[in-house]
């Protein structure tokens, strides 16, 4: 049987093709494996306008290209890029009991596997969700507010569609007001120029940190923006807008009488992967987005979005012309950790100590290895599994740093991905970032960092 990193090592061949008495015995192949599949197999084909841009060069398509090839050779020293949830033990105990019950009661277990759930998700969820957050926040919503999805960044992308782009009041816009932002975005509007951003604030701190915040001097909103969207804590810096400047954008989007979309993805109530303190809030014009990926449940496909009853209409309707309905497994078998608040007793006790743990162990390394005399500056961590390596005024690029690193088996994401809205070849801190994975095992932390503190030197050559 062919190892993966020799299919990946075929796939990199220019017009190479595999032999054919090898092709059935190739096992599964990795993810970067099949995206160059896909790549490959697309070229010759005539797409329309929607499906130029669905498969033209994203970044993340790009990103994952790149990925493939690195991985085409030997198993990367350091894999500081990817953001797959770590396997926690306990964690993975508790989704092993849930599905332990659920396998225990033939009800249940024939309509995970059997039936369709509405487009809107599974009802006992959706009521488990709606007395979650009204026990705990007092929100005082109900079950129309809330809309489940596969996975929140099809919520997101089916969102930004729905009120960005041509409409009879002219071209509407989505609006982050401050990037860096997910890279998951970046490409996800269907018509061009759908995103608008805003530059940071950048507060310096000590010698080797920063901070970003929102520029509200310049966050001047026109007619054309359709809702705001954040995310708390952000991928890639791990920076949390703070309760104050998430109440100062809330009422903004009333007084524009916009919605404001505010990701939640790493942070409260789950998997609560935050450091500051901060509480979300809720009114009609806000929409939030929780996740079941980052407690450890990432193939479930499970998005949770709690918003105005019309938009959650809206976003059901869009759901079920794109998938019809939702995967049941992921609400099946956290509905339980919801119901009794599980959920929190295992972020609280477990998911948050554990990225804190690798958090502080990278950090210190960090410490010990990075050139104390070059003006590098991680953002102040405040939640996610990300560390934001700023290298302010070297002389190379991120993606030059890539291929550095790339070549001595260090896998980092380069920063220009980052800044949906923004052309950043005419903004230099773009490319002066980069993202690492600091959830990591010590092996790769102990072979990584110092590799990085060589190519921390090398940008300033």
């Amino acid at each position: 049987m062919l190892a993966c990193n020799s299919i990946c090592a075929a796939i990199n061949q220019p017009k190479r093709k595999m032999p054919s008495d090898k092709l059935s015995i190739l096992q599964t192949p990795c993810a970067p494996c099949i995206v160059l599949l896909i790549i490959r197999v697309l070229k010759d084909v005539q797409f329309s306008d929607f499906g130029k841009k669905m498969s033209g060069e994203a970044g993340i398509l790009s990103l994952m290209d790149d990925m493939g090839k690195a991985l085409a050779g030997n198993r990367p020293l350091a894999m500081f890029g990817g953001g797959n949830p770590a396997h926690i033990p306990a964690v993975t105990a508790a989704f092993k009991q849930s599905l332990h019950d659920i396998l225990a009661d033939e009800n249940r277990l024939l309509a995970m596997l059997g039936n369709y759930d509405t487009p809107q998700g599974n009802e006992a969820f959706i009521a488990t969700v709606r007395d979650f957050f009204n026990r705990r926040y007092s929100w005082n919503i109900t079950a129309e507010n809330i809309a489940i999805t596969p996975g929140s960044q099809a919520g997101f992308f089916m969102l930004f569609n729905l009120l960005a782009g041509r409409s009879p009041e002219g071209g509407k816009k989505i609006l982050f007001p401050l990037v860096p932002e997910y890279i998951g975005y970046v490409d996800q509007a269907l018509e061009p120029d759908c995103f608008v951003s805003r530059r940071p604030e950048i507060e310096k701190v000590g010698d080797h940190e920063f901070k970003y915040r929102v520029d509200f001097d310049a966050l001047h909103l026109n007619d054309d923006i359709a809702a705001i969207c954040v995310s708390r804590p952000t991928n890639p810096s791990g920076n949390v807008v703070t309760d104050e400047e998430l109440e100062h954008l809330a009422a903004l989007a009333i007084e524009n009488d916009i919605p404001l979309l505010v990701d939640n993805a790493y942070g409260l109530p789950f998997p609560g992967i935050v450091t500051a303190a901060a509480q979300p809030n809720w009114n009609d014009h806000i929409v939030h987005s929780f996740s079941l990926s980052k407690i450890g449940l990432p193939s479930s496909r499970v998005g949770i979005f709690v918003g105005p009853a019309e938009l959650m209409r809206a976003l059901t309707s869009a759901n079920a012309i794109m998938n019809l309905a939702n995967p049941s497994f992921g609400q099946y078998l956290a509905r339980r950790l919801i119901e009794d608040d599980e959920i929190l007793r295992i972020s609280e006790a477990y998911i948050k100590p554990y990225y804190f743990e690798r958090a502080d162990k990278m950090r210190e390394l960090i410490t010990d290895h990075f050139p104390a005399d070059l003006p590098w500056r991680l953002h102040a961590y405040e939640g996610s599994y990300f560390f934001w390596l700023w290298l302010e005024d070297a002389r190379r690029s991120s993606k030059d740093l890539y291929g550095y690193l790339k070549e001595r088996g260090v896998i980092i994401v380069p920063g220009e991905y980052f800044f949906p809205g923004q052309d950043v070849s005419e903004w230099s801190h773009a490319h002066e970032c980069l993202r690492l994975n600091f959830a990591r095992p010590d092996a790769e932390l102990q072979a990584g960092i110092p590799l990085l503190a060589e190519a921390i030197r090398y940008a300033y050559v």
